[in-house]
């Protein structure tokens, strides 16, 4: 069996003095690619060269909403750059999205909007934050063309998640599924449709069960696909072959 963590912070100064031992970790448990989303315009160089000439770490680029004191306009004028110069590598536009924590919605609206722009014109997916705004997350999304993407951490009902599986978006399991008292995003992930599902960890922030904030490494894919295997009706062989083809299918990625 292969694992994907499909968004794992891993240029994150919480992994400098551990990084390297940990994708040998990983890739002596089969977790082979791992996805490193971005946040900041000052952090996309980081990221590309953190992941240059690595076929176990791909990266995104995008400027995300919980950062939108630094976001500048022209940065998104730098982001077209970017995403046009590694056209050869960047796997997708994010973590981009809209976070009703963070003031100033109307100005997180403009970003959120010119990056689904932005993926639009690259024909890339988005990896999309959605912190207590699935509703107009959706809103958003259904006035303009993209080329699919997922939800990241998703937490919500099952009539959320078809709501953004109609939009031909995956959905981002996390750690989230290892709590039994998230009663609610547990079923609606319990009978998500398998084509729709990928695993990621969001490391190092979201914790697992039993776990502090800030300590999650891409090595707890596999304690968030246990909880998975719990919950579904799939073998752990067809689960972990179908999150598996269903990462590749979303980042544009060769096998390996």
């Amino acid at each position: 069996m292969r694992f994907a963590d499909t968004h794992c912070h891993f240029d994150f100064s919480q992994f400098d003095q551990s990084r390297e031992a940990l994708l040998t970790a990983c890739k002596e448990s089969e977790i082979d690619l791992i996805v490193v989303p971005s946040t900041v315009c000052r952090g996309w160089d980081g990221v590309i060269e953190l992941c240059q000439g690595s076929l176990q770490l791909r990266y995104a680029l995008g400027l995300h909403p919980y950062f939108l004191a630094e976001h500048k306009e022209e940065h998104l004028d730098v982001l077209d750059q970017y995403l046009m110069r590694n056209a050869d590598s960047v796997v997708a536009v994010g973590e981009i999205g809209l976070d009703v924590f963070i003031d100033d919605i109307e100005r997180q609206q403009y970003f959120f909007q010119c990056q689904l722009v932005l993926a639009s014109k690259h024909k890339l997916p988005v990896i999309l934050h959605s912190r207590k705004a699935h509703s107009q997350i959706v809103k958003c999304l259904k006035k303009h063309n993209f080329f699919g993407g997922v939800v990241h951490a998703f937490s919500g009902s099952k009539q959320e998640l078809e709501q953004f599986i109609a939009l031909g978006l995956k959905i981002g399991v996390g750690g989230v599924i290892t709590w039994p008292n998230s009663t609610k995003t547990r079923k609606a992930i319990q009978y998500a449709p398998l084509d729709s599902l990928v695993l990621e960890t969001d490391s190092p922030d979201m914790p697992i069960l039993g776990e502090a904030k800030g300590q999650s490494t891409p090595l707890n894919v596999l304690r968030i696909f246990e909880s998975l295997c719990s919950l579904r009706h799939e073998s752990p062989e067809e689960l972990a072959a179908a999150l598996w083809r269903n990462s590749l299918t979303l980042y544009s990625c060769n096998s390996g």
